[in-house]
Protein backbone atom coordinates (compact mmCIF):
# COMPACT_ATOMS: atom_id res chain seq x y z
CA UNK A 1 0.00 0.00 0.00
CA UNK A 2 2.92 2.60 0.86
CA UNK A 3 4.63 1.21 -2.61
CA UNK A 4 1.22 2.54 -4.44
CA UNK A 5 1.27 6.15 -2.97
CA UNK A 6 4.64 6.77 -3.34
CA UNK A 7 3.66 5.66 -6.69
CA UNK A 8 0.79 7.98 -6.86
CA UNK A 9 2.83 10.63 -5.67
CA UNK A 10 5.75 10.38 -7.95
CA UNK A 11 3.21 10.15 -10.89
CA UNK A 12 1.97 13.52 -10.34
CA UNK A 13 5.09 15.26 -9.32
CA UNK A 14 6.60 14.07 -12.68
CA UNK A 15 3.33 15.56 -14.50
CA UNK A 16 2.71 19.12 -13.20
CA UNK A 17 2.96 20.77 -9.94
CA UNK A 18 1.84 23.79 -8.09
CA UNK A 19 3.63 27.18 -8.93
CA UNK A 20 2.33 30.11 -6.06
CA UNK A 21 3.00 33.24 -7.86
CA UNK A 22 3.36 35.55 -4.93
CA UNK A 23 2.13 38.64 -7.01
CA UNK A 24 -1.18 36.72 -8.01
CA UNK A 25 -2.45 36.11 -4.66
CA UNK A 26 -1.15 39.59 -3.32
CA UNK A 27 -2.37 43.64 -3.41
CA UNK A 28 -5.64 43.92 -5.34
CA UNK A 29 -7.73 40.81 -4.57
CA UNK A 30 -11.26 40.35 -4.51
CA UNK A 31 -12.58 38.89 -1.30
CA UNK A 32 -15.24 36.34 -3.11
CA UNK A 33 -12.62 35.33 -5.87
CA UNK A 34 -9.53 33.71 -5.87
CA UNK A 35 -7.20 32.40 -8.68
CA UNK A 36 -5.69 29.26 -8.89
CA UNK A 37 -2.25 28.65 -8.76
CA UNK A 38 0.25 28.64 -11.65
CA UNK A 39 0.34 24.70 -12.96
CA UNK A 40 3.95 24.71 -14.07
CA UNK A 41 6.26 21.55 -14.99
CA UNK A 42 9.48 23.01 -13.85
CA UNK A 43 8.12 23.69 -10.36
CA UNK A 44 8.24 21.35 -7.38
CA UNK A 45 5.61 20.08 -5.44
CA UNK A 46 6.37 19.52 -1.47
CA UNK A 47 3.81 17.01 -1.18
CA UNK A 48 -0.14 15.82 -2.29
CA UNK A 49 -1.58 18.29 0.05
CA UNK A 50 -0.10 20.89 -2.05
CA UNK A 51 -3.18 19.53 -4.50
CA UNK A 52 -5.66 19.77 -1.91
CA UNK A 53 -4.67 22.79 -0.91
CA UNK A 54 -5.65 24.67 -4.51
CA UNK A 55 -9.50 23.94 -3.36
CA UNK A 56 -8.87 27.12 -1.62
CA UNK A 57 -8.35 29.28 -4.57
CA UNK A 58 -11.48 28.39 -6.42
CA UNK A 59 -14.44 30.62 -6.44
CA UNK A 60 -15.88 31.12 -3.29
CA UNK A 61 -19.61 32.33 -4.31
CA UNK A 62 -22.29 29.55 -3.80
CA UNK A 63 -24.29 28.76 -6.44
CA UNK A 64 -27.70 28.45 -5.35
CA UNK A 65 -30.19 25.64 -6.42
CA UNK A 66 -32.75 28.26 -7.52
CA UNK A 67 -30.25 29.68 -10.34
CA UNK A 68 -29.05 26.06 -11.12
CA UNK A 69 -32.92 25.09 -12.10
CA UNK A 70 -33.39 28.30 -13.45
CA UNK A 71 -30.33 28.10 -16.29
CA UNK A 72 -30.78 24.27 -16.94
CA UNK A 73 -33.83 23.17 -16.21
CA UNK A 74 -37.09 25.22 -16.58
CA UNK A 75 -36.48 25.55 -20.54
CA UNK A 76 -37.17 21.33 -20.52
CA UNK A 77 -40.61 22.14 -18.65
CA UNK A 78 -44.09 22.17 -20.51
CA UNK A 79 -45.74 25.40 -20.44
CA UNK A 80 -48.63 25.74 -17.55
CA UNK A 81 -45.49 24.57 -15.13
CA UNK A 82 -43.59 27.36 -16.01
CA UNK A 83 -46.83 29.83 -15.56
CA UNK A 84 -46.71 28.00 -11.42
CA UNK A 85 -42.70 28.70 -11.06
CA UNK A 86 -43.03 32.26 -11.89
CA UNK A 87 -44.57 32.93 -8.54
CA UNK A 88 -41.02 31.71 -7.05
CA UNK A 89 -39.60 35.03 -7.27
CA UNK A 90 -39.55 37.85 -9.69
CA UNK A 91 -36.29 36.91 -10.74
CA UNK A 92 -37.96 33.73 -12.37
CA UNK A 93 -41.14 35.99 -13.14
CA UNK A 94 -39.18 38.12 -15.58
CA UNK A 95 -36.80 34.89 -17.08
CA UNK A 96 -40.01 33.08 -17.98
CA UNK A 97 -41.93 35.91 -19.61
CA UNK A 98 -38.89 37.18 -21.46
CA UNK A 99 -38.81 36.09 -25.38
CA UNK A 100 -35.24 34.77 -25.38
CA UNK A 101 -36.62 32.30 -23.02
CA UNK A 102 -39.83 31.58 -24.52
CA UNK A 103 -37.81 30.66 -27.91
CA UNK A 104 -35.04 29.08 -25.55
CA UNK A 105 -37.97 26.72 -24.12
CA UNK A 106 -39.54 26.28 -27.87
CA UNK A 107 -36.64 24.84 -28.73
CA UNK A 108 -35.72 22.34 -26.71
CA UNK A 109 -39.21 21.32 -25.36
CA UNK A 110 -41.09 19.35 -27.72
CA UNK A 111 -42.60 16.30 -25.97
CA UNK A 112 -46.39 15.57 -27.23
CA UNK A 113 -48.36 16.93 -24.18
CA UNK A 114 -52.00 15.92 -25.44
CA UNK A 115 -54.44 15.62 -27.99
CA UNK A 116 -56.93 18.00 -28.86
CA UNK A 117 -60.58 16.35 -29.83
CA UNK A 118 -63.10 17.57 -31.61
CA UNK A 119 -66.47 15.94 -32.34
CA UNK A 120 -68.20 16.74 -35.95
CA UNK A 121 -69.17 20.41 -35.45
CA UNK A 122 -68.97 20.86 -31.45
CA UNK A 123 -66.64 22.95 -29.82
CA UNK A 124 -62.74 21.09 -29.54
CA UNK A 125 -61.43 19.74 -26.49
CA UNK A 126 -58.07 18.87 -24.97
CA UNK A 127 -57.35 15.79 -23.79
CA UNK A 128 -54.13 16.60 -21.40
CA UNK A 129 -51.72 13.59 -20.76
CA UNK A 130 -50.66 15.32 -17.89
CA UNK A 131 -53.32 17.64 -16.16
CA UNK A 132 -50.89 19.52 -13.70
CA UNK A 133 -48.40 19.83 -16.24
CA UNK A 134 -49.88 20.03 -19.42
CA UNK A 135 -53.59 21.38 -19.29
CA UNK A 136 -55.18 24.05 -21.10
CA UNK A 137 -56.45 27.47 -20.15
CA UNK A 138 -59.12 27.57 -22.64
CA UNK A 139 -59.15 24.08 -24.81
CA UNK A 140 -62.26 25.10 -26.79
CA UNK A 141 -60.51 27.97 -28.22
CA UNK A 142 -63.05 30.22 -27.68
CA UNK A 143 -60.60 33.15 -27.39
CA UNK A 144 -60.36 33.10 -31.49
CA UNK A 145 -62.85 35.47 -32.80
CA UNK A 146 -64.91 32.99 -34.45
CA UNK A 147 -66.13 28.73 -34.18
CA UNK A 148 -63.00 26.95 -35.63
CA UNK A 149 -62.39 23.15 -37.01
CA UNK A 150 -59.12 22.45 -35.45
CA UNK A 151 -57.00 21.24 -38.17
CA UNK A 152 -53.52 20.82 -38.16
CA UNK A 153 -50.64 21.82 -35.13
CA UNK A 154 -46.64 22.02 -35.15
CA UNK A 155 -44.40 21.94 -32.39
CA UNK A 156 -46.67 24.50 -30.48
CA UNK A 157 -48.57 25.96 -32.69
CA UNK A 158 -51.97 25.04 -33.53
CA UNK A 159 -53.89 25.67 -37.19
CA UNK A 160 -57.89 26.28 -37.50
CA UNK A 161 -60.04 26.74 -39.95
CA UNK A 162 -63.19 28.69 -39.45
CA UNK A 163 -66.10 26.93 -40.06
CA UNK A 164 -68.40 27.33 -43.82
CA UNK A 165 -64.80 29.84 -44.66
CA UNK A 166 -61.83 29.54 -45.79
CA UNK A 167 -60.09 31.84 -42.96
CA UNK A 168 -57.15 30.10 -40.96
CA UNK A 169 -56.03 30.94 -37.84
CA UNK A 170 -52.26 30.17 -36.09
CA UNK A 171 -52.77 30.77 -32.65
CA UNK A 172 -50.56 29.08 -29.76
CA UNK A 173 -53.67 27.93 -27.28
CA UNK A 174 -51.42 28.18 -24.63
CA UNK A 175 -50.53 31.53 -24.58
CA UNK A 176 -54.07 32.34 -26.40
CA UNK A 177 -51.73 34.68 -29.37
CA UNK A 178 -53.80 34.07 -32.34
CA UNK A 179 -52.92 35.53 -36.13
CA UNK A 180 -55.55 35.43 -38.93
CA UNK A 181 -53.52 34.40 -42.06
CA UNK A 182 -54.82 36.07 -45.38
CA UNK A 183 -57.52 34.32 -47.59
CA UNK A 184 -56.02 31.92 -50.01
CA UNK A 185 -55.71 32.27 -53.49
CA UNK A 186 -57.60 28.55 -54.30
CA UNK A 187 -61.05 27.28 -52.58
CA UNK A 188 -60.06 24.51 -50.07
CA UNK A 189 -63.51 23.95 -48.27
CA UNK A 190 -63.21 21.78 -45.23
CA UNK A 191 -61.53 18.87 -47.75
CA UNK A 192 -58.10 20.33 -48.11
CA UNK A 193 -55.73 18.66 -46.96
CA UNK A 194 -53.43 21.08 -44.42
CA UNK A 195 -49.97 20.29 -42.75
CA UNK A 196 -48.15 23.46 -40.62
CA UNK A 197 -44.40 22.85 -40.91
CA UNK A 198 -42.84 25.05 -37.92
CA UNK A 199 -38.80 24.39 -36.95
CA UNK A 200 -37.46 26.03 -34.55
CA UNK A 201 -33.49 26.07 -34.10
CA UNK A 202 -31.71 27.58 -30.93
CA UNK A 203 -29.45 29.81 -32.92
CA UNK A 204 -31.91 31.21 -35.16
CA UNK A 205 -34.57 34.10 -33.77
CA UNK A 206 -36.08 34.16 -37.55
CA UNK A 207 -38.57 31.85 -36.30
CA UNK A 208 -41.06 31.43 -38.99
CA UNK A 209 -43.95 28.52 -40.13
CA UNK A 210 -45.19 27.46 -43.20
CA UNK A 211 -49.18 26.04 -43.97
CA UNK A 212 -48.78 23.70 -47.09
CA UNK A 213 -52.50 22.75 -48.36
CA UNK A 214 -53.52 20.10 -50.48
CA UNK A 215 -56.04 21.08 -52.62
CA UNK A 216 -58.29 19.16 -54.83
CA UNK A 217 -61.64 19.49 -56.62
CA UNK A 218 -64.45 17.28 -57.41
CA UNK A 219 -64.65 15.64 -60.71
CA UNK A 220 -60.95 17.57 -61.48
CA UNK A 221 -58.60 14.79 -60.87
CA UNK A 222 -55.15 16.71 -59.82
CA UNK A 223 -54.21 17.85 -56.88
CA UNK A 224 -52.53 21.43 -56.79
CA UNK A 225 -50.23 22.95 -53.79
CA UNK A 226 -50.76 25.91 -51.92
CA UNK A 227 -48.09 27.39 -49.68
CA UNK A 228 -48.65 30.41 -46.61
CA UNK A 229 -45.28 31.45 -45.55
CA UNK A 230 -44.86 33.45 -42.46
CA UNK A 231 -41.61 35.16 -44.31
CA UNK A 232 -44.33 37.17 -46.79
CA UNK A 233 -47.05 36.96 -45.06
CA UNK A 234 -49.04 36.06 -48.30
CA UNK A 235 -49.87 32.53 -50.12
CA UNK A 236 -48.46 31.50 -52.88
CA UNK A 237 -49.83 28.47 -55.45
CA UNK A 238 -46.91 25.81 -56.43
CA UNK A 239 -46.12 25.76 -60.05
CA UNK A 240 -45.86 21.27 -59.39
CA UNK A 241 -49.56 19.53 -60.09
CA UNK A 242 -49.76 16.03 -58.70
CA UNK A 243 -52.11 14.65 -61.75
CA UNK A 244 -50.97 10.66 -61.29
CA UNK A 245 -54.60 9.30 -60.82
CA UNK A 246 -57.77 9.29 -61.54
CA UNK A 247 -58.75 9.68 -58.10
CA UNK A 248 -56.93 10.64 -55.10
CA UNK A 249 -59.43 11.91 -52.47
CA UNK A 250 -56.90 12.92 -49.32
CA UNK A 251 -57.40 12.68 -46.14
CA UNK A 252 -57.54 15.49 -43.80
CA UNK A 253 -55.11 15.05 -41.41
CA UNK A 254 -51.16 15.00 -42.62
CA UNK A 255 -47.90 14.34 -41.22
CA UNK A 256 -44.47 16.66 -41.83
CA UNK A 257 -41.13 15.19 -41.17
CA UNK A 258 -37.34 16.58 -42.30
CA UNK A 259 -38.59 18.66 -44.99
CA UNK A 260 -41.44 16.63 -46.66
CA UNK A 261 -45.03 16.69 -45.98
CA UNK A 262 -46.81 13.13 -46.53
CA UNK A 263 -50.84 12.75 -46.65
CA UNK A 264 -52.64 9.42 -47.12
CA UNK A 265 -55.18 8.67 -49.65
CA UNK A 266 -58.00 6.51 -49.56
CA UNK A 267 -57.29 5.28 -52.67
CA UNK A 268 -53.87 2.78 -51.22
CA UNK A 269 -51.06 5.71 -51.36
CA UNK A 270 -49.33 8.24 -49.58
CA UNK A 271 -48.86 11.01 -51.31
CA UNK A 272 -45.89 12.96 -50.64
CA UNK A 273 -44.81 16.57 -51.39
CA UNK A 274 -40.63 17.98 -50.59
CA UNK A 275 -41.50 21.04 -49.39
CA UNK A 276 -37.88 22.72 -49.98
CA UNK A 277 -37.58 21.42 -54.17
CA UNK A 278 -41.59 21.59 -54.14
CA UNK A 279 -41.69 18.09 -55.89
CA UNK A 280 -44.30 15.30 -55.25
CA UNK A 281 -43.66 10.89 -54.91
CA UNK A 282 -45.83 8.26 -54.27
CA UNK A 283 -45.54 5.92 -51.47
CA UNK A 284 -47.82 2.90 -51.07
CA UNK A 285 -49.82 2.55 -48.15
CA UNK A 286 -50.68 -1.22 -47.27
CA UNK A 287 -53.37 -3.29 -47.50
CA UNK A 288 -56.66 -1.68 -46.23
CA UNK A 289 -54.71 1.12 -45.18
CA UNK A 290 -56.26 4.79 -45.63
CA UNK A 291 -59.89 3.61 -46.41
CA UNK A 292 -61.77 3.01 -43.33
CA UNK A 293 -59.48 6.49 -41.33
CA UNK A 294 -58.63 4.05 -38.53
CA UNK A 295 -54.57 3.87 -39.20
CA UNK A 296 -52.07 7.00 -39.35
CA UNK A 297 -48.60 8.26 -40.42
CA UNK A 298 -46.26 8.68 -37.69
CA UNK A 299 -42.90 9.07 -36.13
CA UNK A 300 -41.45 6.22 -34.56
CA UNK A 301 -37.90 6.15 -33.48
CA UNK A 302 -36.70 8.91 -36.01
CA UNK A 303 -38.22 6.61 -39.17
CA UNK A 304 -41.89 7.35 -40.63
CA UNK A 305 -43.97 4.33 -40.23
CA UNK A 306 -47.97 3.27 -40.95
CA UNK A 307 -49.71 1.77 -38.08
CA UNK A 308 -52.64 -0.02 -38.71
CA UNK A 309 -54.57 -1.83 -36.14
CA UNK A 310 -57.54 -4.31 -35.85
CA UNK A 311 -59.55 -4.91 -33.16
CA UNK A 312 -61.42 -8.27 -32.11
CA UNK A 313 -62.30 -10.67 -29.52
CA UNK A 314 -60.66 -8.10 -26.81
CA UNK A 315 -57.42 -8.41 -28.53
CA UNK A 316 -56.16 -5.37 -30.52
CA UNK A 317 -53.51 -6.22 -33.17
CA UNK A 318 -51.20 -3.31 -34.04
CA UNK A 319 -49.32 -3.97 -37.35
CA UNK A 320 -46.13 -1.23 -37.33
CA UNK A 321 -45.18 -0.84 -41.52
CA UNK A 322 -42.06 1.22 -42.25
CA UNK A 323 -39.43 2.03 -45.15
CA UNK A 324 -40.27 3.15 -48.18
CA UNK A 325 -42.29 0.11 -49.12
CA UNK A 326 -43.77 0.74 -46.33
CA UNK A 327 -43.66 -3.40 -45.45
CA UNK A 328 -44.47 -5.18 -41.67
CA UNK A 329 -41.59 -4.06 -39.91
CA UNK A 330 -43.67 -5.55 -36.89
CA UNK A 331 -46.96 -6.85 -34.91
CA UNK A 332 -48.21 -6.15 -31.53
CA UNK A 333 -51.01 -8.08 -30.11
CA UNK A 334 -52.69 -5.83 -27.28
CA UNK A 335 -55.41 -7.74 -24.76
CA UNK A 336 -57.58 -4.96 -23.70
CA UNK A 337 -61.94 -5.50 -22.72
CA UNK A 338 -63.27 -1.92 -23.91
CA UNK A 339 -66.73 -3.30 -23.15
CA UNK A 340 -69.80 -3.50 -25.45
CA UNK A 341 -69.58 -0.05 -26.15
CA UNK A 342 -66.67 -0.36 -28.62
CA UNK A 343 -67.59 0.75 -31.77
CA UNK A 344 -64.60 2.52 -33.36
CA UNK A 345 -60.49 1.27 -33.27
CA UNK A 346 -58.20 3.84 -34.61
CA UNK A 347 -54.48 4.53 -34.32
CA UNK A 348 -53.88 8.17 -33.07
CA UNK A 349 -49.70 7.88 -33.44
CA UNK A 350 -46.98 7.27 -31.44
CA UNK A 351 -45.58 9.95 -29.01
CA UNK A 352 -41.61 10.11 -27.39
CA UNK A 353 -41.41 7.04 -29.80
CA UNK A 354 -41.91 4.37 -27.22
CA UNK A 355 -45.99 5.33 -26.25
CA UNK A 356 -48.67 4.33 -28.30
CA UNK A 357 -52.06 6.37 -28.30
CA UNK A 358 -54.99 4.66 -29.49
CA UNK A 359 -59.17 5.00 -29.32
CA UNK A 360 -60.67 2.37 -28.73
CA UNK A 361 -64.43 2.92 -28.75
CA UNK A 362 -65.13 5.83 -26.24
CA UNK A 363 -61.92 4.94 -24.54
CA UNK A 364 -58.44 6.92 -25.15
CA UNK A 365 -55.70 4.53 -23.84
CA UNK A 366 -52.04 4.84 -24.12
CA UNK A 367 -49.40 1.73 -24.64
CA UNK A 368 -45.88 1.64 -23.43
CA UNK A 369 -44.29 -0.78 -26.09
CA UNK A 370 -41.23 -1.57 -23.99
CA UNK A 371 -43.08 -2.10 -20.47
CA UNK A 372 -46.33 -4.00 -21.79
CA UNK A 373 -48.57 -1.27 -19.99
CA UNK A 374 -51.72 0.13 -20.78
CA UNK A 375 -53.50 3.37 -19.12
CA UNK A 376 -56.68 4.74 -19.34
CA UNK A 377 -56.10 8.81 -20.45
CA UNK A 378 -59.82 9.58 -20.94
CA UNK A 379 -63.16 8.35 -21.62
CA UNK A 380 -64.39 10.75 -24.17
CA UNK A 381 -67.40 10.59 -27.23
CA UNK A 382 -65.85 8.97 -29.85
CA UNK A 383 -67.66 8.89 -33.83
CA UNK A 384 -65.71 8.42 -37.10
CA UNK A 385 -65.75 12.17 -37.75
CA UNK A 386 -63.46 12.90 -34.89
CA UNK A 387 -60.43 15.14 -35.23
CA UNK A 388 -57.82 14.34 -33.05
CA UNK A 389 -54.32 16.82 -33.41
CA UNK A 390 -51.33 15.82 -31.02
CA UNK A 391 -50.11 19.15 -29.65
CA UNK A 392 -47.10 20.43 -27.66
CA UNK A 393 -47.49 22.40 -24.84
CA UNK A 394 -44.90 25.54 -25.72
CA UNK A 395 -44.60 28.93 -25.18
CA UNK A 396 -44.19 29.61 -29.02
CA UNK A 397 -44.80 33.46 -30.01
CA UNK A 398 -47.13 33.69 -33.28
CA UNK A 399 -44.90 36.45 -34.33
CA UNK A 400 -41.47 37.12 -33.95
CA UNK A 401 -39.82 35.97 -30.84
CA UNK A 402 -37.58 39.35 -29.71
CA UNK A 403 -40.97 41.67 -31.16
CA UNK A 404 -43.06 42.89 -28.60
CA UNK A 405 -46.32 43.98 -29.95
CA UNK A 406 -45.21 47.93 -30.18
CA UNK A 407 -42.18 46.35 -32.64
CA UNK A 408 -39.54 47.17 -30.27
CA UNK A 409 -36.67 44.89 -30.52
CA UNK A 410 -36.19 43.78 -26.65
Amino acid sequence: MADSENNIQDTLEDDFFLHEDPDDLEGDADDNFFELPILSCKSKAKSIEDYDGALKYVHKKEVLLEDVLKDHALHLLPAKALFRFKTVSRGWDQWISSPLFAHRQTTYFQNISGLFCQVADLNPSFISFDQDACGMPEPSLKFLPEPVYVRTSCKGLLCCQSVGEDIYYICNPVTKESKRLPKPTLYHGAEAAVVLVFEPHLLSFNESYDLVCAVTFPHHPVVYFEIYSSRSSSWRVSDTICCEFDSLELNNGGYYMKGVVYWESSSGFILAFDLRNEQYGILPLPANGGQNGNGTLTLNHGELCYILPHYQDSVCTIYIHGNMDMSLKSKINLTYYVGSTFGVCRALGFINDNILILALGTQIISYHVRKDKVELISTAEESARTTYVPYVNSLVSVRHPLIRDRGLIV
